[in-house]
């Protein structure tokens, strides 16, 4: 009988090692098409090239006009490129890159905008820089125009354009019989992927795409450690890469490593106890019986600061109708909280960063701020889309929602 067993068990781990796989690992391969992450972006605007430096293989036309900018090749040694927006009379516009640095823009370095049919007068180009990795052919670099934009701090000469902040590698790892979409962060200057820090994604939920919304159990960001994500009864993280073999390895985690508290709409955020700035060990179950808004959020984030004359308003406003606020404040000094407390007329409960870092970046995977979520009176999550939480959106969401 224990021979039997053996021999099974042996023909099992045999079968394991002939499929490629290890007991408790799955493999996959990289997408070799890098994507861009337009949830983040940067805006620059380029200015007159008033010193005329490079010359045209391609003589332009009487009333061009140039535009000079920079753009983030990620790999070069200062990180950036110098790029021309060329605008010839009665003529499309392209972008100009010098790329072998002679001096000269030759046809090649001729890159042509693309309108968007639903908006004309915003034009994309797509330009590729070298990488260290060996397995992506080239960084792609988004550039959007905003042809005719005005705004009062952009001169009548300025041209706004916009690049995404970052670009993602993408593969498909093998779990079970399904193919399951992973997302790693890319740096063009290094010669692999890492595992263990920056942001990942995993379509956990089988829908053929990576939801990045905050709150998200299918994105997070990691520092020194390997991110674990559920799918369904399964628990995996990334093991390893190998660029030359083209291959991701996953493994299999166990239940109790899984640290993420998922929420969604109708859950209950679980019970955490945190200490407020005056030294105050305090519970989320304290605010039990109130509409709670619960804001990570920091004075250093300007889209944060942003958003607190509304939360003002909207404590001024509801808060006899049963509303709080709970900021999970992510600044290392207390004094910085105070300060800006007693500038704005904020006066609710402030959690402070020490007591909160394991929820932030454990629990709660939090990469983006402010991030937001309404809490209901028996502590289950009514409003977690950012876009009714933040400003006027706030004062009608809970002009809506609180009982009168």
């Amino acid at each position: 009988m224990k021979r039997t067993i053996s021999t099974i068990l042996g023909a099992l781990l045999f079968a394991g090692w002939i499929c490629g796989q290890e007991p408790g690992r799955f493999t996959g391969k990289f997408d070799t098409q890098l994507v861009f992450d337009m949830s983040y972006t940067y805006q620059s605007v380029f200015q007159p090239d008033k010193t005329r430096r490079l010359r045209f293989a391609e003589p332009l036309k009487t009333g061009t006009t140039i535009a000079a900018g920079t753009v983030n090749d990620g790999v070069s040694a200062t990180g950036k490129t110098s790029v021309f927006l060329v605008e010839p009379a009665g003529a499309p516009p392209f972008l100009a890159v010098d790329a072998n640095a002679n001096g000269v823009i030759e046809a090649q370095e001729r890159h042509m905008f693309r309108a968007r049919p639903d908006r004309p007068n915003d034009l994309d180009v797509i330009i590729k820089f070298p990488t260290k990795n060996p397995l992506f052919p080239g960084n792609p670099v988004l550039l959007q125009y905003k042809r005719g934009f005005t705004h009062p701090s952009i001169p009548s000469y300025g041209r706004l354009v916009i690049q995404p902040f970052s670009v993602y590698a993408l593969g498909r790892v093998n779990i079970n019989g399904r193919s399951v979409l992973f997302q790693y962060p890319f740096e063009p200057a290094s010669v692999t992927i890492k595992t263990t820090d920056g942001l990942y994604g995993v379509d956990t939920d089988g829908d053929g795409k990576i939801n990045a919304a905050r709150f998200s159990p299918e994105i997070g960001y990691t520092t020194n450690s390997e991110l674990v994500f559920r799918l369904g009864d399964v628990y995996v993280s990334t093991e390893k890469v190998d660029m030359v073999k083209n291959e991701i390895t996953v493994r299999k985690r166990e239940k109790a490593e899984y640290l993420r508290h998922e929420l969604d709409l109708g859950k209950e955020m679980p019970n955490f106890e945190f200490t407020d700035i005056s030294g105050k060990v305090r519970s989320l179950a304290e605010f039990r019986g109130k509409y709670l808004l619960v804001d990570f959020w920091g004075v250093w984030c300007v889209d944060c600061r942003r958003e607190t004359p509304f939360q003002v308003e909207a404590y001024k406003q509801f808060r006899s109708r049963g509303f709080e606020i709970l900021g999970l404040d992510w600044d290392d000094k207390i004094e910085t909280v105070t300060d800006y407390m007693a500038k704005t007329g904020i006066t609710w409960t402030q959690a402070r960063k020490d007591s909160i870092r394991e929820l932030t970046e454990v629990h709660y995977r939090i990469y983006e701020y402010p991030s937001t979520v309404l809490l209901g009176p028996d502590g289950k999550v009514i409003v977690i889309e950012q876009e009714k939480l933040q400003g006027e959106e706030l004062l009608k969401t809970l002009e809506r929602i609180l009982p009168k």
